[in-house]
């Protein structure tokens, strides 16, 4: 084989094996895309009231895998926002402005009718996949509340999550 063949195919080897890390990272951005929508890196949330549990651990374990080095928690970050900063705590800092909010799991079916309506039933009712820390800390308020949340405050949050500043504009 001659020289240029052989430079041709590790050219085209290390292009077919470089695809599937561009496409790993394209996927973990996806997930981060999927719970907070476009953030740089450091990703930013001012305001998450959390959503589908299955999108913030799917972006929990994005930023564990290098999707963003830090996110920083600088207002409300409500329930399944709360567990993906749970999961990715090692990556997560917060601000003085965080307040996380916790309740009750809550798996739902929806349907979507012939007159346009959804309807809308509840299967189950639970604590969510919070670290052991986390779920003593609400359990000693409480509880996971299936109506309202108990609110984590910076102050009490310091105790689980690292603090970082943010220069205002």
């Amino acid at each position: 084989m001659s020289r240029l063949s052989s430079m041709a195919l590790l050219a085209g080897l290390s292009l077919i094996l470089a695809l599937p890390a561009e496409a790993q990272a394209q996927s973990r951005d996806r997930a981060l895309r999927a719970a907070f929508g476009n953030c740089g890196d450091p990703c930013i949330v001012r305001y998450s009231p959390g959503g589908e549990l299955e999108s913030f651990r799917a972006a929990a374990n994005a930023v564990r895998r290098g999707a963003r080095r830090l996110v920083v928690i600088d207002g409300p970050c409500i329930s399944a926002c709360a567990v993906f900063a749970d999961m990715a705590r090692a990556r997560v800092c917060i601000t003085d402005r965080a307040v996380f909010g916790f309740h009750k799991a809550t798996l739902v079916s929806l349907r979507s009718l012939r007159s346009g309506r959804t309807l809308r039933r509840v299967l189950a009712v639970s604590d969510p996949p919070h670290s052991a820390d986390i779920a003593r800390w609400v359990q000693r308020r409480g509880g996971f509340p299936r109506n309202g949340l108990v609110q984590m405050r910076a102050r009490e949050a310091a105790a689980f999550w690292r603090r970082c500043t943010m220069r205002r504009a």
